[in-house]
């Protein structure tokens, strides 16, 4: 792991001997003259490790720091050097947002061992970051279609309504299904069935074109599409492109009623005027219901509520 260091001092001879510790260290020093580059700094790349001066002219050391921990929830180590070790400044440091002091005229010596410490700290947080993104995705995505699964598709649901509603804005959903999939199953065995899946789902997900749209397994053969900013005739646009693309995907499905390729039944609603989400998904729901009934391989699109 690449640790970067971002050393903050406004002497430029201090800046060169705290880096050239830093590289001693095998880390990558990122250097900033003040307390303001080295937010704008911090913003710019992912630091690992800050080490700074506690008394320059413009904003501190400790309120840099405290700006710099609103900035990332993230934890992540931050070194003070002062020539003050008096107990109201540790205190006041510590209280900042600070983990270790080192006191000025610097000893290379102890600075290196402290941030070779600190750095150790910084690839455990790194490692245990990742660790939870992990789990993260394993919780919010279905392991089979490598899309969004229930859980993951109603937070982000959630999310989109609060914001509609906070902005006046309108969103829809899309609910498919895959046509005639229990024969599929029947037919070709669960296990073509499963690559089937993923396949569809692969399908209809490199067919959106906005990255705030999202796409989740909704249940066995059912996904369901969430398109922000986008009315009910937008949402026909995108079912109309899902069609399409599918289309020429041309997975074969000798047991389809409807076509000798795998198809899709789809329903569509907006959230204008709608109750609360799961108003909408009823809506899309009894739309898609229509679609089955008037023959599949199609979508229909819910009327506008009242």
């Amino acid at each position: 792991m690449d640790i970067q260091v971002l050393v903050v001092d406004d002497s430029s001879t201090m800046r060169a001997i705290v880096s050239s510790v830093v590289s001693n260290c095998g880390y990558t020093p990122v250097p900033a003259a003040s307390g303001e580059e080295a937010i704008g700094l911090f913003r710019q790349h992912r630091i690992d490790l800050v080490v700074m001066d506690v008394e320059m002219p413009g904003i501190n050391g400790f309120e840099t720091c405290r700006q710099l921990r609103k900035l990332s929830e993230d934890w992540f180590p931050v070194i003070y050097l002062s020539a003050s070790s008096s107990d109201e400044d540790i205190i006041e440091g510590l209280d900042a947002g600070g983990d270790a002091y080192v006191a000025k005229p610097i000893n290379d010596r102890v600075l290196k061992s402290i941030l070779t410490a600190m750095g150790r700290i910084a690839i455990i947080q790194s490692k245990l970051d990742q660790a939870n993104k992990r789990l993260e995705r394993l919780a919010t995505h279905d392991s089979l279609t490598q899309v969004l699964n229930r859980r993951g598709f109603d937070e982000i649901l959630e999310r989109c309504w609060r914001q509609s509603q906070r902005e006046q804005t309108v969103f829809s959903i899309i609910l498919a299904d895959i046509d005639f999939f229990k024969k599929y199953n029947d037919h070709y065995g669960h296990g073509p069935g499963d690559e089937c899946l993923h396949q569809v789902a692969q399908c209809l997900k490199s067919a959106l074109l906005r990255p705030g749209d999202q796409i989740a397994r909704y249940g066995g053969e059912e996904f369901v599409i969430l398109l922000a900013q986008t009315d009910a005739a937008g949402a026909e646009e995108v079912a109309q492109r899902l069609q399409t693309a599918l289309a020429k995907t041309a997975i074969p499905h000798d047991q389809s009623e409807v076509a000798d390729h795998v198809t899709l039944s789809q329903g569509i609603a907006d959230s204008q005027h709608r109750d609360g989400m799961l108003d909408i998904l009823k809506a899309a729901d009894d739309a898609l219901y229509q679609t089955k009934r008037t023959g599949r391989n199609g979508y229909a699109c819910a009327r506008p509520a009242a």
